[in-house]
């Protein structure tokens, strides 16, 4: 199977998943895959349908929860799938970049909506599929279309008025469907204003949230009108822990792995939290981070 693989991509065997996520967990894979370019992303997906090979997606690794147990099918990566193409106040973007880089090379030409999205980890697809936001914007509010291969196997290109969407949630969160890329609208500005209030918000972030820890970002979505994590830390739950995996500190919505916790402490702690906020506020705790099952 690894010769036919090659055919798609660059082929990787007996992959350690902890390297590939930012919580550093998880089991092993058999295959990994990172296609070069769209039409070989297409074609793997055929042929593994067609030979009913399991597959998953895996962007930059941030906002899942991997399984502890190994994964007997093929990790796919879009690394390679990371062109972008900025013109008439558009830039149409591969899937597999990351956000970062988006923001960096809009900045060049002095866009500067998108830089809120700076300190978002991840690649542009995983940001699309939860619509990833911070500072009261996200994604969508810029976004234009985004291509994806559907459940039939074919190109579709989706206007973003055809998809349904929401606070972190999009459809493709429940579709099984391959984002491919997507275009987004910019907006000229005062580039040097922009870079400064980055600076401030990554100063802010530096100050607030663990980014030193292994973390996949916020756990919960805040509920309406409320925040997660005064909510959590109001219910005494600061450093409250499951072996390795813990409640940071620093902010209580986010949970770090102190150095070797699994997949399954991380969940423990997520229902211990969900049933303390259920029992003392009667508020039901929505996951924002996504619990992935082989």
């Amino acid at each position: 199977m690894k010769e036919a693989l090659k055919t798609y991509g660059e082929v990787l065997t007996n992959i350690d998943l902890k390297k590939y996520n930012t919580y550093g967990i998880g089991g092993k894979s058999t295959f990994l895959v990172k296609p070069y370019t769209l039409d070989d992303a297409l074609n793997l997906i055929k042929y593994l349908k067609n030979n009913n090979y399991s597959f998953y997606i895996l962007g930059g690794g941030s906002n899942v929860i991997l399984p502890d147990e190994d994964y007997n099918g093929v990790i796919i990566k879009l690394d390679y799938l990371n062109n972008l193409v900025i013109k008439n106040k558009k830039v149409e973007a591969e899937a597999g970049i990351s956000i970062s880089k988006i923001v960096q090379e809009t900045l060049k030409k002095s866009f500067v909506n998108l830089s809120f999205l700076l300190g978002i980890p991840g690649t542009l697809g995983g940001a699309i599929r939860g619509n990833a936001g911070c500072f009261g914007h996200e994604i969508f509010d810029y976004l234009e279309d985004v291509t994806i291969i559907d459940e039939d196997n074919e190109i579709v290109v989706l206007k973003k008025q055809d998809i349904k969407y929401g606070y972190r949630y999009s459809e493709f969160k429940e579709r099984n469907v391959i984002i491919l890329k997507a275009t987004l609208k910019l907006e000229l500005g005062d580039v040097e204003k922009t870079k400064q209030e980055i600076k401030e918000h990554q100063e802010y972030r530096k100050n607030t949230q663990p980014i030193d820890a292994k973390n996949a970002g916020s756990v919960f979505k805040n509920p309406e009108g409320l925040s997660a994590g005064k909510l959590i830390d109001e219910a005494s739950l600061k450093g409250f822990r499951v072996n390795d995996a813990m409640v940071s500190e620093k902010h209580a919505n986010f949970i770090i792995n102190t150095h070797k916790a699994t997949s399954s402490d991380i969940i423990e702690l997520i229902n211990i939290i969900k049933k303390k906020i259920k029992n003392e506020k009667n508020i039901d705790l929505e996951l924002e981070q996504i619990i992935v099952k082989w």
